[in-house]
């Protein structure tokens, strides 16, 4: 996104005409004292609209508390993680509570399952197809345990599936100006590995307990995660954008879908069927990017019947309309990106052209929403991709039709920097 500048045009008047006692220096002395004047207000005041922002510090610096939030407007609550950071070992939670909006009182909420989630570090992920996120589910007194780096974006998904709750999102920054959420399936993951080179052997230590994502960690058998608390390089994506200038926060994970399956009931199965929890932890980013649906088409072309097929289509477009809802009333601006749909033959979904309706009418949904919502845009990546399926001269998409090749995905990532740059206006 290109930064906006503010400029104060002087409107034109009348010039006086002149006399026999101008003299032709004077209008530029005065010029000259006029501007030294302005300079040395400025210097005593401060211009802050003809200077650029300082660069913002990191928001989670050792030594420093501080506490982060996620608003859930379907239940009409608001969370709250507080953490602390260590310059050893990075942050740690020490509180976690809920209250009902607008100003309602803050509720322990501890005692509870609480999701941590976390980022690979660069070693773990050179050299990958995707990047998968660890997690780890316990109550508070087994999570201010386990100490992850701010570099590798510490979250924490809520009891009830609804929110998830970002200690340490856009790098060196806060949410607003300049930030950048992007946001998808795994698509988005695999613009989040580098081919080995780029991180070296060099990377920050990872699991506090490898192969257990999900057990509750007790004090005898807890090991704290030792990272540098700083940005890590985190693939071709996140160099793009903050390249650009911008203080991006990149969350592409496996399955996701903009709407949970009509058969989810579980509270994490439902955080872990969407990406809901995210884009509510994420919505005051300047700009969220979301890139989904591939997963929502194989839902329904995946029925067992016709019948089944339209009943999960429909149930797919009305909770997505309320998701967009959502997002254009309580969001910044989010720019929807179209799906490809042509040729895809990933998990059985070729049954008959189930696959390229339901596309076609998600991509419809997204793109009548953008056109007469404010705060929503679209960013018609499908129809350019679905020129290049599998089988094409130039094909951007893998043998499996559904994720990308390796001439894909510098194309994927510039379509992502250009949908972020697009904004709302």
């Amino acid at each position: 996104m290109p930064a906006q500048q503010e400029w104060i045009d002087a409107e034109p008047g009348n010039s006086p005409a002149r006399t026999s006692h101008d003299h032709p220096f004077t209008r530029p002395a005065l010029f000259v004292i006029v501007l030294v004047a302005i300079a040395l207000i400025a210097g005593v005041v401060g211009v802050r609209r003809l200077t650029p922002d300082p660069v913002p510090t990191y928001p989670a610096q050792a030594d420093q508390n501080g506490s982060s939030t996620c608003t859930d407007p379907s239940a009409n609550q608001q969370w709250r993680v507080s953490w602390t950071v260590s310059d050893r070992t990075g942050v740690l939670p020490t509180a976690m509570a809920v209250r009902t909006l607008p100003d309602g009182a803050w509720t322990d909420r501890g005692a509870d399952q609480w999701q941590l989630r976390w980022n690979q570090a660069p070693a773990e992920v050179a050299g990958t197809d995707f990047a998968w996120d660890h997690s780890l589910t316990a109550p508070l007194s087994g999570l201010s345990q386990v100490a992850i780096s701010a570099s590798l974006s510490p979250r924490f998904v809520t009891p009830d599936g609804a929110c998830t709750v970002y200690a340490a999102a856009y790098g060196p920054g806060a949410a607003g100006r300049g930030s950048v959420a992007v946001v998808g399936d795994s698509l988005i993951a695999q613009l989040i590995p580098s081919n080995g080179t780029e991180f070296g052997s060099s990377g920050a230590t990872v699991s506090p307990i490898p192969g257990e994502p999900t057990e509750s960690p007790s004090p005898s058998s807890t090991s704290t995660a030792q990272a540098t608390v700083g940005t890590a390089g985190s693939g071709p994506l996140v160099s793009r954008l903050t390249s650009e200038g911008l203080r991006p926060q990149v969350d592409g994970q496996g399955g996701r879908r903009w709407v949970v399956a009509q058969e989810t009931s579980d509270a994490l199965d439902l955080a872990n069927g969407t990406m809901l929890d995210e884009l509510r932890g994420l919505r005051e980013a300047g700009t969220v990017v979301v890139a989904l649906g591939t997963n929502d088409s194989t839902y329904a072309s995946l029925a067992p019947n016709d019948a089944q097929f339209e009943v999960r289509l429909s149930w797919t477009l009305s909770k997505l309309q309320a998701t967009l809802d959502e997002m254009a009333q309580h969001g910044h601006c989010t720019v929807l990106v179209s799906m490809a749909s042509q040729g895809k033959r990933y998990a059985g979904t070729p049954r008959g052209n189930r696959f390229e309706l339901a596309a076609a009418r998600i991509n419809a949904v997204l793109r009548s929403n953008a056109e007469s919502q404010p705060r929503l845009a679209f960013y018609d990546w499908g129809t350019q991709a679905d020129q290049h399926a599998l089988g094409t001269a130039d094909a951007w998409f893998g043998a499996d039709t559904i994720h990308l090749s390796p001439a894909g995905i510098p194309i994927y990532v510039k379509a992502l920097g250009d949908a972020a740059d697009l904004g709302c206006g």
